[in-house]
Protein backbone atom coordinates (compact mmCIF):
# COMPACT_ATOMS: atom_id res chain seq x y z
CA UNK A 1 0.00 0.00 0.00
CA UNK A 2 2.77 2.48 0.95
CA UNK A 3 4.47 1.37 -2.24
CA UNK A 4 1.33 2.36 -4.54
CA UNK A 5 1.19 5.75 -2.66
CA UNK A 6 4.82 6.31 -3.10
CA UNK A 7 4.32 5.40 -6.70
CA UNK A 8 1.34 7.37 -7.49
CA UNK A 9 3.13 10.63 -5.45
CA UNK A 10 6.06 10.10 -7.85
CA UNK A 11 3.44 10.20 -10.55
CA UNK A 12 2.29 13.73 -9.87
CA UNK A 13 5.52 15.32 -9.41
CA UNK A 14 6.66 14.25 -12.90
CA UNK A 15 3.87 15.75 -14.27
CA UNK A 16 3.94 18.43 -12.86
CA UNK A 17 7.40 19.14 -13.43
CA UNK A 18 6.20 18.47 -16.99
CA UNK A 19 3.47 20.46 -17.16
CA UNK A 20 6.01 23.32 -15.62
CA UNK A 21 8.60 23.22 -18.41
CA UNK A 22 5.74 22.78 -20.96
CA UNK A 23 4.54 26.29 -19.92
CA UNK A 24 7.69 27.66 -20.32
CA UNK A 25 8.82 26.05 -23.48
CA UNK A 26 5.81 27.62 -25.53
CA UNK A 27 5.66 31.11 -23.71
CA UNK A 28 6.69 33.32 -26.98
CA UNK A 29 8.58 36.40 -28.07
CA UNK A 30 7.17 37.85 -31.03
CA UNK A 31 8.71 40.95 -32.44
CA UNK A 32 10.08 42.38 -29.12
CA UNK A 33 7.02 41.85 -27.08
CA UNK A 34 6.33 38.90 -24.58
CA UNK A 35 3.17 36.94 -24.65
CA UNK A 36 1.71 38.99 -21.68
CA UNK A 37 2.02 42.18 -23.08
CA UNK A 38 0.64 40.53 -26.81
CA UNK A 39 -2.26 39.60 -24.47
CA UNK A 40 -2.40 43.26 -22.93
CA UNK A 41 -2.91 44.78 -26.23
CA UNK A 42 -5.43 41.73 -27.78
CA UNK A 43 -8.83 43.70 -26.51
CA UNK A 44 -7.29 46.90 -28.83
CA UNK A 45 -7.13 44.73 -31.76
CA UNK A 46 -10.32 42.38 -31.37
CA UNK A 47 -12.37 41.90 -34.46
CA UNK A 48 -15.28 41.66 -31.98
CA UNK A 49 -15.71 44.64 -29.49
CA UNK A 50 -12.38 46.10 -29.44
CA UNK A 51 -11.56 48.35 -26.39
CA UNK A 52 -9.13 51.18 -25.84
CA UNK A 53 -5.17 50.51 -25.71
CA UNK A 54 -4.21 49.92 -21.97
CA UNK A 55 -1.43 51.92 -20.69
CA UNK A 56 0.60 48.58 -20.05
CA UNK A 57 -0.43 47.88 -23.72
CA UNK A 58 1.34 51.29 -24.95
CA UNK A 59 4.17 50.79 -22.90
CA UNK A 60 4.80 47.34 -24.57
CA UNK A 61 4.66 49.15 -28.23
CA UNK A 62 7.08 51.33 -27.65
CA UNK A 63 10.00 48.82 -27.58
CA UNK A 64 8.44 46.65 -30.30
CA UNK A 65 9.57 45.94 -33.42
CA UNK A 66 7.12 47.66 -35.91
CA UNK A 67 8.81 46.51 -39.40
CA UNK A 68 8.54 43.00 -37.86
CA UNK A 69 5.20 43.43 -36.47
CA UNK A 70 3.63 44.78 -40.04
CA UNK A 71 5.13 41.62 -41.60
CA UNK A 72 2.17 40.25 -39.85
CA UNK A 73 -0.18 42.36 -41.62
CA UNK A 74 -1.76 40.04 -44.17
CA UNK A 75 -0.96 37.27 -42.50
CA UNK A 76 -3.78 34.77 -42.63
CA UNK A 77 -2.72 33.92 -38.79
CA UNK A 78 -4.22 37.48 -37.11
CA UNK A 79 -7.98 36.62 -38.29
CA UNK A 80 -7.69 32.83 -36.52
CA UNK A 81 -6.58 34.56 -33.54
CA UNK A 82 -9.56 37.04 -33.58
CA UNK A 83 -7.20 39.92 -34.45
CA UNK A 84 -8.65 42.99 -36.67
CA UNK A 85 -5.49 43.95 -38.96
CA UNK A 86 -6.56 47.22 -39.35
CA UNK A 87 -7.07 47.91 -35.37
CA UNK A 88 -3.52 46.58 -35.17
CA UNK A 89 -1.72 48.49 -37.17
CA UNK A 90 -3.78 51.61 -35.57
CA UNK A 91 -2.65 50.66 -32.39
CA UNK A 92 0.59 53.13 -31.82
CA UNK A 93 -0.99 55.80 -33.39
CA UNK A 94 -3.86 55.26 -31.16
CA UNK A 95 -1.24 55.13 -28.10
CA UNK A 96 0.11 58.51 -29.17
CA UNK A 97 3.56 56.96 -30.43
CA UNK A 98 6.14 59.32 -32.19
CA UNK A 99 7.80 56.21 -34.52
CA UNK A 100 4.40 55.19 -35.53
CA UNK A 101 4.66 52.81 -38.18
CA UNK A 102 2.64 53.26 -41.24
CA UNK A 103 2.12 49.73 -42.33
Amino acid sequence: MASKKMTMAMIVMIVVVMAMLVDRSVAIDLCGMTQDELNECKPAVSKENPTSPTEPCCTALQHADFACLCGYKNSPWLGSFGVDPELASGLPKQCGLANAPTC
